[in-house]
């Protein structure tokens, strides 16, 4: 075992992981290429989900209370959605480390009042669906929080329903008239991958990743949704009730 983090059933799954990865990316004969795609994406979420063997989630909050009115929350360090986030962002990068990705941003006052509107709006309707309401605090552990939520959170879930659910969907509807469905579909996904929180949790997640997609679509640059999921997270964590209200 490695550090209490993995032990040998983990490592023979970041083995096979990493040659669907291998393999997505350079195998020659198409339908080849498309299945290792298809694979490496559904072992992506299940592994995203936790539901494969070998690896031992630190964990750093257990069932602690944030807010007084609000659920009981955990905090863990999950190697294996965060190893999920660095694996696709490989995929999302393939090909596009030239200039070109950094080229002046097209439409950025559009990209800039989206960026600012989603946390505001997903925020507002939140506490219409009375899931939080304003509560200004530090918890002792923010910066454990930030940093975990950055990486392990919205960089995992950003570059796997953005940077590969979204960018693949593209690629099959480019050119069709019809589109702009893609982000649509990626948020309700994102909705129904929140469905443990209960249904209006999914709603607002749901209307979250709407803003991601958007930002995404436009920008085709995952680093737009990543930092807006991350500020979305950051106001919530630090103003509201957090997790949700019991």
């Amino acid at each position: 075992m490695i550090e209490g983090i993995l032990n040998a059933q983990g490592i023979i799954v970041i083995a096979a992981y990493s040659g669907l990865l291998f393999g997505s990316l350079t195998l020659r004969l198409v339908w080849l290429r498309r299945a290792a795609v298809c694979m490496f994406g559904a072992v992506s979420l299940i592994l995203a989900m936790h539901l494969l063997p070998g690896f031992h989630n630190y964990a750093v909050v257990l069932e602690q209370t944030i807010s007084v009115d609000a659920i009981p929350f955990s905090l863990y360090a999950n190697f294996d959605k965060g190893l999920v986030g660095l694996f696709v962002l490989v995929y999302f990068f393939r090909g596009r480390a030239s200039a070109d990705y950094f080229q002046v941003l097209q439409k950025p006052i559009t990209v800039l009042l989206i960026f600012f509107l989603t946390p505001c709006l997903v925020l507002g309707l939140a506490m219409l669906l009375g899931l939080i309401h304003i509560d200004v605090k530090v918890p002792v552990f923010w910066l454990c929080f930030l940093s975990i939520n950055l990486f392990f959170t919205c960089v995992a879930e950003e570059a796997f329903f953005r940077g590969f659910l979204q960018q693949e969907l593209s690629k099959v509807l480019h050119g069709k008239s019809y589109l702009f469905i893609v982000p649509i579909i990626s948020a309700l996904l994102f909705g129904i991958a929140h469905i443990g929180g209960g249904f209006e949790y999914a709603f607002v997640a749901s209307a979250a990743g709407l803003g991601y997609g958007i930002l995404f679509h436009i920008t085709k640059r995952i680093e737009w949704s990543i930092l807006c999921h991350f500020v979305l997270n950051f106001l919530h964590f630090f103003l509201f009730t957090f997790p949700m209200l019991a």
